[in-house]
């Protein structure tokens, strides 16, 4: 019986084996992607090496002073992954072709609040994260079935940011609700019904006071992808809400321009009025960026990337600072596919004091940061393999734990110090 269960398995990884090695099909890096989805990843990482061996042998040789959880450069950190049973596949990314089991995280004093891309919520006591109960107690509410983009709890509030489509336009809008552990009853409190647009990303949330005020910070996304020669008028645009960070009044829920020339930010934070943003670029140029009231940060103008699929002549972006535009605090070529950004407490470990950590999406890795006191310059950075697209990134001060939304598989994922 065993015998016919190995047959059974290893006729399609042969199969996969064979057409992977035809280097020339078209076909070739979406068997690999499927293989990657299907398989096992010893196996499927045995599939890649041997589909493209001189590149993958390149690659082992390559990695040069590289640690692997739970090593880091200075601290030894535990990885734990939590699968969540609620989390279901969705569609994300550019054109809705990417499925993925996304969702959101935030904490609420000592619980872990989780939200699908549905629209659903989740909650949990962090303290029992850990143990070999993997239930989640659902929290009904008046939002269902939506595309949701971020949430984001201050206090006793809680906000969403969400897509509602309406005759194949979208538009974009946010909701805030009080804190219940029993339901949530959302009103809207800012939307944009008025650009019908083909995708939309972004849509990260802070708060920010000014002027004796609280102010919410929404981030909205450029529309880049939609015509052949990538180019979307909207973010440079006075006339348009889009790849901008919009600032809404949280009492009379007035709103204005914060900052323009956006592309996709979706990571996003605000420590003291300190304002940080991580904006997915086009092929290359992935950015962290210091926002700054009235500024314009240039696309799709500037940028360090560049335009996919385009001869290099055509292909190029303007310099940032040559048109008056701002500068990023650092831009990664290739990119990322930058996501979230968080202050780490000082209480997690002496040697990463004072660091903000990034999560990303293809490249897998999580990155621990540090910026100098004007935040003007990345003075140094540590990627720490994580092996999963992380969406959404938090920090628990006061149980020590780096809490991560693991979307290949569904999972929160922790790091924790090991105990020397």
């Amino acid at each position: 019986m065993k015998k016919k269960l190995l047959i059974i398995f290893l006729i399609p990884v042969i199969f996969l084996l064979l057409l992977a090695n035809i280097k020339n099909t078209k076909y070739h890096k979406k068997i690999l992607t499927v293989t990657d989805y299907l398989l096992p990843e010893m196996i499927s990482s045995i599939v890649r090496l041997i589909s493209n061996n001189k590149i993958n042998a390149q690659r082992i040789k390559n990695d040069y002073n590289k640690l692997f959880l739970p090593k880091t450069q200075y601290a030894n950190v535990r990885l734990t992954k939590i699968p969540l049973n609620f989390i279901k596949i969705s569609e994300v990314g550019y054109l809705n072709i990417f499925k993925r089991k996304s969702f959101y995280i935030d904490i609420y004093k000592k619980y872990l609040f989780v939200m699908p891309k549905n629209g659903t919520f989740y909650y949990k006591p962090i303290d029992f994260l850990l143990n070999n109960d993997k239930k989640f107690t659902e929290v009904q509410s008046n939002i269902d079935g939506v595309n949701a983009l971020d949430l984001f709890i201050d206090e006793n509030e809680i906000y969403i940011s969400y897509v509602k489509e309406v005759n194949k336009c979208k538009y974009l809008y946010l909701a805030k609700s009080k804190i219940s552990l029993k339901k949530l009853v959302f009103k809207d409190i800012f939307n944009i019904n008025n650009e019908c647009m083909h995708n939309i990303q972004a849509g990260r949330i802070q708060k920010i006071y000014k002027n004796n005020k609280s102010y919410i910070l929404l981030s909205t996304s450029a529309d880049s992808l939609k015509l052949e020669d990538q180019n979307d008028y909207k973010p440079q645009s006075d006339n348009s809400l889009y790849g901008k960070i919009i600032a809404i009044d949280d009492t009379d829920y007035s709103s204005k321009v914060y900052s323009k020339g956006h592309r996709n930010i979706i990571g996003l934070s605000a420590i003291d009025n300190i304002i940080l943003a991580t904006e997915n670029g086009p092929y290359g140029g992935d950015e962290i960026n210091l926002i700054k009231e009235n500024k314009n940060y240039g696309w799709d103008i500037a940028s360090y990337g560049k335009k996919y699929k385009t001869p290099d002549d055509e292909g190029e972006y303007k310099n940032h600072k040559e048109f008056g535009f701002e500068e990023p605090i650092f831009s990664f070529i290739p990119s990322l596919g930058i996501t979230e950004i968080i202050k780490l407490g000082n209480n997690f470990d002496k040697d990463w004091k004072d660091n903000f950590l990034i999560a990303s999406l293809n490249y897998k890795h999580i990155l621990r940061i540090k910026l100098n006191n004007s935040y003007t310059k990345m003075e140094y950075h540590e990627d720490i393999y994580i092996g999963e697209r992380i969406r959404d990134l938090k920090y628990d001060s006061r149980n020590l734990l780096i809490i991560m939304a693991l979307e290949d598989s569904g999972s929160i994922g922790i790091l924790k110090k090991k105990a020397n």
